[in-house]
């Protein structure tokens, strides 16, 4: 049977509730005409769940030549589609399809009548060329109920995974990167006298203590993140790691150009992200050297592109974003205190390819607001904890979620910094519990 993916993303719509499972993926099969004789199968890849419904081998072998009712419980959505098949109830005896209801939706039923061709073909027309935006309405929907919706609505969708890596890197960890005269003040005891002064030729540089060291103008930074997921009756992990490269022109003005990559599985289905972000830190108020305490003041506006697939869930997209972060530091002594807002706006782009469309129908704003202390020892070394708040203010399965950070920090001597620590995430239905390695290169 041709296009099983394409059959696999017919499978959405609100309806009936149907028997509780911990599968990713649920059909349930009712004969018509018979309640008596019922079938539920699950799994974790739809699209070949799909294919052997259509075809009613494997699993479904049962029901071959036995006209049925269909539903779905996708992602912990149920009812997510009510269809009905008739093996010859078609024109010529042959086969016909009729999608009663796809969530997000409002039509009439979809017929296919397998005498204008393969069911599978038609399918693959029906949702990839003839009208694409029903697949969009799906995805949408399905973002605003499923906590474990791979492009918006929770803390593994695209969308969060994007306002995540911008509001750490500007905000709630920038600390890791910090410019050259924070530094300083981390290493350099402003009454010893023996401590070597920057050469002054206008280049960038990291002061550490006694040492200087010449970057060029470049820093580059490793930032991963692992997590173990509980997302309403699933399971999984989730891991994220971001490279990026900043381009400091002054102490004042950089641009940072980002790639985070993030790869997730829950009940076995394989989930991957992609992102390209520019984004451009501008220190509005610096502490002197010297000083003992201070404020600092850096405001950061940025764009991304992202994109988000997965074969198993039967979805996907392209989506773009832009945003502001804004980071308050205020430094006393061993003390630093820093607090960070953030706004973004993501939207979905339509990926033609040949043919085919599809667009996940993201319209979405997210909020994140968070705090962090972080207290020097000596030797470079340091232990911080936090916390960050996270809003999607349009409709979203997860409305909002805490994010607590705690761990320890060193500020090594030849200009690289290494961080280790707790990091997790707690909404309605959700938990995950993880840790955060990040490594500002000394170059």
């Amino acid at each position: 049977m041709k296009a099983r993916t394409l059959f696999a993303l017919a499978f959405a719509a609100p309806g009936l509730v149907m028997a509780q499972s911990d599968e990713l993926f649920v059909f349930d099969l009712t004969e018509t005409g018979n309640p008596g004789n019922t079938l539920i199968v699950g799994g974790s890849t739809l699209p070949d769940l799909a294919q052997d419904l259509a075809d009613t081998e494997g699993d479904f072998a049962s029901f071959d030549g036995v006209p049925f009712d269909a539903m779905l419980r996708y992602g912990g959505v149920d009812g997510a589609i009510d269809i009905t098949y008739d093996p010859t109830g078609g024109t010529g005896g042959g086969a016909l399809l009729t999608i009663n209801n796809i969530q997000g939706y409002t039509g009439p039923p979809i017929v296919l009548d397998e005498a204008d061709g393969d069911l599978g073909d038609q399918l693959e027309d029906f949702f990839l060329k003839d009208n694409p935006d029903i697949i969009e309405d799906f995805l949408s929907a399905i973002a605003e109920e499923s906590v474990v919706a791979i492009t918006d609505g929770n803390p593994l969708a695209s969308t969060a995974r994007s306002a995540k890596y911008r509001f750490d890197r500007f905000g709630l960890f920038a600390d890791i990167s910090p410019a050259s005269n924070q530094v300083n003040r981390m290493f350099v005891d402003s009454n010893d006298p023996g401590l070597s002064e920057p050469a002054d030729d206008g280049a960038p540089r990291m002061e550490m203590g006694s040492a200087v060291i010449d970057h060029g103008g470049f820093l580059s930074r490793i930032d991963f993140l692992g997590q173990a997921v509980e997302a309403g009756d699933f399971s999984g992990s989730s891991f994220d790691v971001t490279m990026s490269t900043e381009m400091r022109f002054t102490d004042r003005f950089s641009l940072v150009f980002g790639l985070p990559i993030g790869y997730h599985t829950i009940e076995g289905a394989d989930v991957f992200n992609v992102g390209l972000h520019l984004d451009a830190p501008i220190n509005l108020m610096l502490v002197e050297e010297n000083a003992e305490q201070g404020f600092s003041w850096t405001v950061t506006p940025g764009v991304s592109g992202e994109a988000v697939v997965s074969y198993d869930f039967a979805a996907g997209g392209t989506l773009y974003s832009f945003g502001i972060t804004n980071a308050f530091r205020y430094d006393y002594k061993k003390l630093t205190l820093i607090a960070a807002q953030q706004i973004t706006w993501h939207e979905s782009a339509e990926l033609d390819v040949d043919d085919y469309k599809i667009d996940p129908g993201i319209d979405q704003q997210i909020l994140k607001l968070g705090g962090k202390a972080v207290y020097r020892l000596t030797d470079g070394a340091a232990i911080y904890g936090g916390a960050a708040w996270t809003d999607f203010l349009e409709d979203a399965a997860v409305e909002n979620y805490v994010t607590p950070v705690a761990g320890v920090a060193w500020q090594l001597s030849n200009g690289a910094n290494l961080t280790v620590g707790y990091e997790g995430d707690f909404g309605d239905d959700y938990d995950a519990h993880g840790g955060r390695i990040s490594f500002q290169l000394p170059f």
